[in-house]
């Protein structure tokens, strides 16, 4: 898995191939906490949810690092892409919400 985040006015690109079990379970206990909220995700959740991709990254950048590297109109789909890579290396499926999904 790999992000590319702005940094010091470069991208840096940085890679996770080894995913731990231990990823994929906080990733069920935040899936579980996001299906609570439904639609409106508090800002606590969504700093945990930055947090989480830190950790899937070993810690190869800080949680100011991803808020300072990422534009704000990719910050959530970033944040959902990771996410579902942990879930789907841990044999679960996600499929992708769409703007034509409940219409």
């Amino acid at each position: 898995m790999q992000i590319t985040l702005l940094i010091d006015g470069d991208n840096k690109t940085f890679t996770n191939d080894f995913i731990k079990a231990r990823v994929f379970r906080n990733a069920l206990k935040l899936n579980e906490q996001m299906s609570k909220e439904g639609n409106k995700i508090s800002v606590k959740t969504f700093d945990e949810m930055v947090g989480f991709i830190v950790t899937v990254f070993d810690n190869q950048f800080t949680i100011d690092d991803f808020y300072d590297g990422v534009s704000s109109g990719e910050l959530q789909p970033e944040i959902m892409r990771v996410f579902n890579g942990v879930l789907n290396a841990g044999g679960l499926e996600t499929t992708p919400s769409t703007d034509e999904e409940g219409k």
